[in-house]
């Protein structure tokens, strides 16, 4: 069954009936559900917009979102625990079990979101990619850390995966820090295929507390973590570079130029722990490599 199907059960029944209407053959397609308040459901597919009435005709699906059933969906998705998801909803998301990331939009104050106009539910998918020659040659040689850089949606989560997963067939030991739970989704009764996958994993920890832990207890001689961002980030790559660890990352990161510009960027940089930095080329053509830059 698709993971499309697995976020469904989250859901409220007004909502999960439809939607689980959807024809199979569809379903692996469907890159993103999103909510919004006063507007019809709609489907990300390839990159692009498309209502789901389109794919569901005649299901029953809403005509619009109402603020109750927004609120519900919002709820059910926390498990009726806001609070448990407090910590990511600061940063305008939270992350469900198999990797499903949960993008919240609305009016927010002190005590967090008091009214949801927006739900965008990323479906997670265990989904890899062949490796470009060039990044095959980075993977192999195990030198000088790499940094997979672009902006949302364009593959860089895949690419990264595919790596780990290639560097994983070898004896190279491997530890992942996975704070939000979409690389590996390691938990119980997530996406199976990474339990096959020999690496050491933290997940739902941020990256420093991760990078420390595995530099304590696990000897890596690779870390990867998925989009390093943050001052606190960039120093505890420190201490990994100290110990002689390579490091495979992501970062938001649009140009070449971004890179200097973004403070906690620059400071990543002056970590020394990355030798080459890979952008990608986007939503249209995700986990390709647009342009190779020497750091």
């Amino acid at each position: 069954m698709d993971e499309y199907y697995r976020i469904l059960d989250s859901l409220p029944p007004a909502l999960r009936t439809p939607l689980g209407r959807l024809d199979a053959r569809c379903a692996p397609h469907i890159q993103e559900i999103r909510l919004r308040l006063g507007q019809p459901i709609q489907f990300t597919i390839r990159g692009r917009l498309c209502p789901a009435a389109k794919f569901l005709p005649g299901a029953g699906l809403p005509a619009a979102m109402g603020a109750d059933l927004l609120r519900d969906c919002f709820l059910q998705l926390c498990r009726r625990s806001v609070y448990a998801y407090e910590d990511e909803l600061q940063q305008g998301y939270f992350t469900v079990q198999g990797g499903c990331r949960i993008g919240v939009a609305g009016c927010r104050g002190p005590g967090g979101f008091s009214a949801v106009t927006s739900l965008n539910l990323r479906i997670a998918r265990w989904i890899t990619c062949p490796l470009p020659p060039a990044l095959e040659e980075a993977v192999a040689a195990r030198t000088g850390g790499l940094l997979l850089a672009g902006p949302p949606g364009s593959g860089k989560t895949t690419l990264l995966r595919s790596i780990v997963q290639r560097l994983c067939e070898s004896d190279a030991l491997v530890s992942v820090i996975d704070e939000r739970g979409e690389l590996m989704a390691c938990e119980t009764g997530s996406l199976p295929r990474a339990a096959q996958i020999r690496c050491d994993v933290y997940a739902r920890c941020t990256k420093p507390e991760g990078i420390a832990m595995a530099l304590r207890c696990m000897n890596p001689q690779i870390l990867v973590c998925d989009e390093l961002g943050t001052a606190e980030d960039a120093q505890a790559v420190a201490q990994g570079v100290a110990s002689g660890v390579v490091f495979f990352a992501t970062v938001h990161c649009d140009t070449p130029a971004g890179l200097h510009k973004k403070p906690p960027l620059a400071a990543l940089l002056a970590t020394g722990a990355f030798a080459k930095a890979a952008f990608l080329s986007g939503r249209a053509h995700p986990s390709t490599v647009a342009q190779w830059v020497t750091l």
